[in-house]
């Protein structure tokens, strides 16, 4: 009886002993855990990673007649009468690329960094200017702070605000026309966009941006933009999408007036409408390719249409 007894205690502190070990494994790992959580993966977790590019073709006429020089972006310096030069840049045919990385603290908005850079697609035989020629073209970087500050208690009205700036990464005299205003330019901007989701199949909203440059240390409005584009969206099912767009840009007609003693003159720089077919391909890849017409070129003629495309992908 007696070693029967002092055999089952002696088993019952075996049992508390390995059951006392396994707990003390198990709290090892479990602070392991938490340790890694609160350093990198607790950032890595915060961290969202994303791509977004732009296809820009040049006019149809242009494309058939197979001149791929100057992409179809805005008509340059707004007043071009006719002519190959109408209703195009001065880049050539290219995919602009951004690399957005979005950074979750804790507040409302998110801090956001864009690297940004474009690849010029045409022949350097149909490029002009020299700095065309480079297979990537550096953009200016945006830095800033972006997110949802409003919400109606429906859901239906969202305001997404994105405050920022451009950081001087690139050169200013590149596509400015500053006219000896310096070499280094930080460009401010604003961009907004409310939204209102009239049921689950319609939504409307506005895109806006307040841009203004700042040339080396002149705080004027040598150079302001003000950019605004209503859209409407149709919901065709869970993956697709259809998009009008209309965009109207108010720009400095001559951006060196202000240095006179003169005001600057904003015209309607930048109008043209254009529809869009945005496509789901997995939940993180979409391709939105689009068709967009000049609406200040009366009648139109193939010189006023062009394509494009919008990718997005989320990288993490």
């Amino acid at each position: 009886m007696k070693s029967s007894f002092l055999f089952g205690l002696s088993f019952f502190v075996l049992m508390v002993s390995v059951a006392s070990a396994q707990n003390k494994q198990t709290s090892v790992i479990s602070t392991t855990e938490v340790i890694e959580k609160t350093s990198f993966k607790k950032f890595s977790d915060r961290l969202r990673i994303g791509y977004f590019g732009v296809l820009t073709t040049p006019t149809f006429r242009d494309m058939g007649k197979g001149q791929w020089r100057n992409a179809a972006i805005s008509p340059e310096w707004g007043q071009a009468p006719s002519g190959e030069k109408k209703n195009q840049d001065t880049w050539p045919t290219n995919l602009w690329h951004q690399i957005s990385f979005n950074y979750n603290f804790g507040a409302r908005m998110n801090f956001v960094v864009n690297p940004r850079f474009m690849t010029p697609l045409a022949s350097p035989t149909d490029m002009k200017a020299p700095e065309d020629r480079s297979f990537i073209e550096l953009e200016d970087f945006l830095v800033g702070f972006q997110g949802v500050v409003y919400s109606s208690t429906d859901k239906k009205f969202n305001l997404w605000i994105r405050p920022g700036m451009r950081m001087p990464v690139s050169r200013a005299s590149r596509n400015s026309g500053n006219r000896g205003l310096g070499s280094t330019t930080h460009q401010i901007e604003l961009g907004y966009l409310p939204t209102y989701d009239i049921n689950k199949k319609w939504q409307v909203g506005i895109f806006g941006q307040f841009r203004n440059w700042i040339y080396d240390d002149r705080y004027n409005y040598t150079r302001m933009r003000i950019y605004t584009a209503p859209f409407v969206q149709y919901t065709i099912d869970d993956t697709s999408r259809v998009q009008v767009y209309y965009e109207n840009m108010l720009e400095n007609d001559r951006r060196w007036k202000s240095l006179n003693g003169k005001e600057p003159v904003f015209k309607d720089y930048w109008q043209n409408v254009f529809v869009g077919y945005s496509k789901d391909i997995t939940p993180k890849f979409n391709v939105f390719p689009y068709i967009g017409a000049y609406v200040n070129d009366v009648p139109f003629s193939d010189q006023s249409f062009w394509a494009g495309a919008w990718i997005s992908y989320q990288i993490k």
